[in-house]
Formats: structure tokens, C-alpha cells, sequence
């Protein structure tokens, strides 16, 4: 018997996005305080946000890796194919996702 125990592979990383794409989410989300319950994934920069979906302001944004936000809940992975103008949504952590097309005008 080796001196190292195997470790439990890790899921691969789901996005076709770079791990280091800058991403938009909120102080509720990286404190732990709120889930993320709302994804969005803007059609016209391809820009993700990853919020709680409650009341933010400016000061309560933060820009953090997208590997970052898949570390801290790996159910987003679930959102990697999200295509661009979507959005999803959820009520709590352990909800499936909802996803839907944005409307255009």
C-alpha cells in the first residue's frame, strides 16, 4: 500500500470560458450569506453575473474568476451552456435551475 491515498477525482471544469474570465457577483454570494439564485449571461459582451437576486447596490458588487464562482457552487456548472442572452434563476441552493431566453425587443 503507497503512503498517498488516492484523492476523489474533482469534476471538470464545465465552461468553455477561460477559469480566469472576470465575472460579475455580490458581497451576499462570496460571504456565504445568500445562494446564488440568479444567472445571467448578457448577449451583447458575454458577460456572466452570479447574484443572490435580492436588492444590491453599487458598493455590494464584486468581480471575481468564473472558476472562482464554479469552486464555490459547483451546481452552476449545470448553467456552462447557457446560451448568450440568458438568464436562470432558482428560489433556493438546492432548486434546480430554471433557464430561459432574454426577450428582445
Amino acid at each position: 500500500m503507497g503512503l498517498f491515498r488516492k484523492n476523489k477525482p474533482q469534476a471538470e471544469y464545465p465552461f468553455a470560458d477561460a477559469p480566469d474570465t472576470a465575472v460579475f457577483t455580490c458581497t451576499h454570494v462570496l460571504s456565504g450569506t445568500e445562494p446564488i439564485r440568479y444567472v445571467t449571461h448578457d448577449e451583447d459582451d458575454g458577460a456572466w453575473q452570479f447574484v443572490c437576486g435580492g436588492e444590491h447596490e453599487e458598493a455590494d458588487a464584486r468581480i471575481v474568476s468564473l472558476h472562482s464562482i464554479w469552486k464555490l457552487d459547483p451546481s452552476v456548472g449545470k448553467l456552462a451552456g447557457m446560451s448568450l442572452g440568458s438568464y436562470a434563476w432558482r428560489t433556493e441552493a438546492a432548486a434546480s435551475w430554471n433557464i430561459r431566453r432574454t426577450q428582445s425587443d
